[in-house]
């Protein structure tokens, strides 16, 4: 074990398992060192795995999360292994009328960073999902 290092990450879940991965790209790798207590993401991003929305209501989040989104591919390709990445999609509710404007300004703000939504009705929310029983409240 090294007795020095530039930089020390505490933490070997998602943030920093990340930043260790952005400061090797950028050359830090020999000067980086990770500890972690147990294994690597066995920590609160183990419960969360995958969990990336794209349908943030904060910009420099959503900005976040399309970034991570693209690291999945980038990273198998650079690695050879897969890391069991599949975009599904996700289905959010808007109940009451101020829920509907929130999905409309998040809508253009996903629209402005190119990522793909919409905003449906009941009709095409029971066609996705025609498990979804009792959805009469639902606007959008």
């Amino acid at each position: 074990m090294r007795n020095d290092a530039r930089v020390v990450i505490i933490g070997g879940g998602a943030m920093g398992v990340g930043l260790l991965y952005h400061l090797a790209h950028e050359g830090w790798g020999p000067d980086t060192v990770l500890i972690e207590k147990g294994e690597l993401t066995s920590g609160s991003t183990w419960h969360a795995a995958g969990l990336v929305p794209n349908f943030i209501g904060d910009l420099n989040m959503a900005k976040v999360h399309q970034e991570a989104i693209s690291l999945y591919p980038a990273i198998e390709a650079e690695t050879g292994l897969s890391a069991g990445w599949h975009g599904c999609g996700a289905l959010r509710f808007a109940i009451t009328d101020e829920d509907v404007l929130w999905h409309r300004q998040v809508s253009a703000q996903l629209d402005r960073l190119g990522i793909e939504n919409e905003i449906v009705g009941r009709d095409k929310i029971r066609e996705l999902n025609p498990l979804m029983e009792n959805i009469d409240d639902v606007q959008a």
